[in-house]
This record gives C-alpha cells, sequence and structure tokens, in this order.
C-alpha cells in the first residue's frame, strides 16, 4: 500500500520554504533543454560530479558537509 505524503506547514514556514509542485514537463520542455544544452547556452558543468560508483562513498561524505558545492549547482565548485 502507498504510503501518504504529510507536509507540516509550521515547518516549513519556520525554515521560510517555498514548495512548487509539478506534475510533468511537456515535451517541448525537454526539447528546448536538450537544444540549449547541446548549444551551449545552459552550462551543465556545476551539475556534473565527479567519482562514478568508486567514489561514491566519499561523495556522500562530501554531501554530508554543510558547505558542499554540489548540493547548490548555482554555486562555484573551487
Amino acid at each position: 500500500m502507498h504510503e501518504r505524503d504529510q507536509i507540516e506547514p509550521l515547518t516549513g514556514i519556520s525554515k521560510e520554504l517555498n514548495i512548487q509542485f509539478v506534475l510533468g514537463y511537456a515535451p517541448d520542455e525537454f526539447a528546448a533543454t536538450l537544444s540549449h544544452l547541446a548549444e551551449g547556452q545552459v552550462n551543465a558543468d556545476p551539475l556534473i560530479t565527479a567519482g562514478g560508483r568508486r567514489g561514491s562513498g566519499e561523495a556522500f561524505e562530501d554531501l554530508a558537509s554543510p558547505g558542499d558545492s554540489r548540493k547548490n549547482p548555482g554555486r562555484a565548485v573551487a
């Protein structure tokens, strides 16, 4: 049986969270995104992390640290 999602508004309010729900994206939105990536209009480098499966343990340790830039793709990687 599927467990229902539960949202605690007070927790979100105290953390000043903004939540946006999306059912799905249209095929033309995916096509536009792929086109932008292919044409270099979008820099995907900050979204790509190194390590692969062999580095996954280290990656999880890095993600556990508060200042890890992979949690915030908009921030430059040092």
